[in-house]
């Protein structure tokens, strides 16, 4: 806690009150504040996650990204494949929409897509998609080699197949190199997620959601029967 920007926060609270404020106390648009997503655009191409910001959705923490997922995906029964284990917020999310699981087993490459692939073949149900968290796995630690990751989009478009790409941690990398995400890979059938809860503070509740444009119109709708829209005020103070 000692290392939260306070001051930070207080400078660019004071600074967006002083010249923006009717606009930061406003209602705003459901899809979020504009100048954020140039930024985040701009900013993910150092990724190699190169989108305009129709392909951006401001969200209230990666945990609401989690639940709209569940929303447009997920009814009564419906098959959703993690790892063993994954991260619980997810399943609390999915959970309330009485999804089933199946499980795939980790090693210290990541996920065991040679494990996945047979379950794919071989199962017997048709899952809506696959949530993978390729850096830093919660609460695994592992990182998914950029060998897995390409045979896990090889294989979801051969079973046209979803990837939920949770990454909160991914900027906190310090040392080695990035590897290619699996939105590069897949950017078709890919619905990335990442936070500013890690980088900045997690009590501003602020994360993003990037996926193909249909994709981010049914979230949007989503979003607005939930809570109409990502605080404009916390939004232009990030930014």
């Amino acid at each position: 806690p000692e290392l939260c920007p306070v001051r930070e926060f207080q400078e660019a609270g004071q600074h967006v009150l002083t010249h923006e404020g009717q606009t930061a106390l406003q209602y705003g648009p459901t899809e979020g504040y504009l100048p954020l997503k140039e930024w985040l655009a701009e900013t993910m191409c150092k990724y190699g996650i190169w989108v305009e910001v129709e392909n951006i959705l401001l969200v209230n923490g990666s945990q609401q990204g989690l639940d709209l997922i569940g929303k447009l995906f997920v009814e009564r029964g419906s098959c959703i494949i993690t790892s063993a284990p994954t991260y619980l917020g997810a399943l609390q999310a999915w959970n309330a929409y009485e999804a089933e699981y199946r499980t795939v087993p980790l090693d210290d490459h990541g996920m065991r897509i040679d494990e996945l692939e047979k379950l794919l073949r071989h199962g017997d149900r048709c899952p809506c998609f696959v949530y993978v968290l390729p850096n830093f796995h919660n609460p695994a630690g592992t990182t998914l080699s950029l060998e897995r990751r390409e045979r896990l989009a090889e294989l979801a478009r051969e079973f046209d197949l979803v990837i939920i790409e949770d990454d909160p941690y991914g900027e906190l990398r310090y040392e080695g190199e990035d590897i290619t995400p699996l939105f590069r890979l897949a950017p078709e059938r890919t619905i990335y997620l990442s936070t500013f809860s890690k980088t900045l503070a997690p009590g501003i509740r602020l994360a993003w959601v990037v996926a193909p444009k249909p994709i981010i119109h049914r979230l949007v709708q989503a979003k607005q029967g939930a809570d109409l829209h990502t605080s404009t005020f916390v939004q232009m103070i990030a930014n």
